[in-house]
């Protein structure tokens, strides 16, 4: 039997992959920020962290260099929410002390079939800001897709979920 393989497809299969890998990344770096235990040589001095910056940072597991550590960042272009749903092409409309609100397009492994090669639109909103550190960054993300959720049945698409922050 002769079997052939669609390009599409070994395409999709590709990705898939690179997003579980990212997904498996991004949960190991989560847990190794909740599991330490002594507080880092780069920690601000209290006195020093009143003179902080007013807005959070969001820390961002996106791209290879960041994905174990992650990386404090300011309006990102690209982010990864969770181990499940990454979000690309922000525009950033507001970024405060409370919160910041972007436009994007999300994809995810809840997706992979419909969104891999079209993401989806969507408007993300990061919140929670709490101090890590002696750095605020955003804890939390509420993601919606324009249009609603619809067919997608994904923790990600419900409510306030957490952000990694360590």
């Amino acid at each position: 039997m002769n079997r052939t393989t669609n390009p599409t497809r070994r395409h999709r299969t590709a990705i898939g992959a690179a997003l579980a890998c990212v997904a498996v990344l991004g949960t190991l770096a989560t847990a190794n920020g909740a599991n330490a235990a002594a507080p880092s040589a780069h920690t601000a001095h209290p006195a020093r962290a009143a003179h902080a910056a007013p807005t959070p940072y969001v820390i961002n597991h996106y791209g290879e260099e960041n994905a174990d550590k992650g990386r404090a960042e300011r309006r990102p272009a690209h982010l990864v929410l969770s181990e499940f749903t990454s979000a690309g092409d922000l525009h950033w409309t507001q970024w405060g002390a409370k919160q910041a609100v972007a436009t994007g397009e999300v994809t995810g492994n809840w997706c992979l079939e419909t969104c891999l090669d079209k993401p989806l639109k969507a408007t993300l909103t990061l919140s929670g800001p709490k101090t890590v550190h002696g750095k605020k960054v955003f804890s939390s993300f509420t993601l919606k897709l324009a249009g609603g959720s619809g067919k997608y049945d994904a923790e990600d698409l419900q409510g306030k979920r957490p952000l990694a922050t360590g």
